[in-house]
């Protein structure tokens, strides 16, 4: 009994400290919306995202996963929140902070150490953003007049190999755009009959646009009916970036259908 007692407090400081790792509230940023949330399969999730200001009007979006479950996965989401912590505070450009967490990730010494990661520099005022996506589901940028593009191109997650071959890569929100960060918990959620959630359902859910706390509820509003109440298999995050638009657009109706996805990249662990 005592030593049931002991691991429970144990695993629960865990999750206290992997708590403290994510987002405490939605960020304040003039000319944006955001809405976020996470869902653990187990005691401790893998899952990893985030939202740091930088210098000159820029803001960090991250979301990433890490390989495995439980206690291990959490351990490394630690690796890899203190290794872009010190990165950040040396300033270190995307390409660089990108290639010192996959050495960190690679050092840890097994195969099974890896971690998926969309790694995202937003000039808020312009709306440019520079990222680069090392196996991580494809963000979709869901644009103001109702297409649909997919940010990012088959890549390795972090850790696999000594170098990443992740690319940097540039977009740009305009106004009345919204980005949607999700985990592979998402699409790969199976119910009891084992069919999956899909990439395409993400994808169709999405295209209406809305609030991004309207999307944001959407889609975990469309999990929950699907599931009907089978547990999570994988941990499951959404984050939902809306720019404003100064003036309502046209093109924010649902009556187009939404446009084909992309073939989706191959699920990550």
């Amino acid at each position: 009994m005592m030593d049931r007692v002991l691991v429970r407090d144990e695993i629960e400081v865990a999750r206290e400290l992997q708590k403290a790792l994510l987002p405490a509230g939605t960020p304040e940023v003039a000319g944006y919306r955001f809405a976020h949330s996470y869902r653990i399969a187990n005691d401790i999730g893998g899952d990893y995202y985030g939202f740091h200001s930088l210098a000159d009007g820029r803001l960090l979006l991250l979301a990433g996963d890490a390989s495995g479950h439980g206690m291990a996965a959490g351990l490394l989401m630690a690796i890899a929140d203190a290794t872009l912590k010190v990165a950040l505070d040396i300033g270190a450009a995307p390409e660089r902070t990108v290639a010192l967490l996959n050495r960190a990730l690679h050092r840890c010494g097994t195969a099974r150490n890896f971690m998926s990661l969309f790694y995202g520099v937003l000039h808020l005022e312009s709306g440019r953003l520079e990222y680069l996506c090392a196996g991580h589901p494809f963000p979709l940028l869901r644009r103001h007049d109702g297409r649909i593009e997919e940010l990012g191109r088959g890549s390795l997650p972090l850790g696999v190999r000594q170098e990443p071959d992740a690319v940097l890569e540039v977009s740009e929100l305009q106004e009345g755009d919204t980005l949607v960060m999700y985990s592979d918990g998402l699409p790969e959620a199976r119910n009891a009959a084992g069919e999956v959630f899909g990439f395409e359902r993400v994808a169709a859910l999405v295209h209406p646009g809305g609030t991004a706390a309207e999307l944001h509820a959407r889609l975990l509003g469309e999990l929950d009916r699907f599931l009907a109440g089978e547990p999570l298999g994988d941990d499951v995050s959404v984050v939902v970036v809306e720019r404003l638009a100064s003036t309502p657009t046209s093109g924010d109706r649902p009556g187009a259908p939404p446009p084909p996805p992309r073939t989706p990249p191959a699920p990550s662990p």
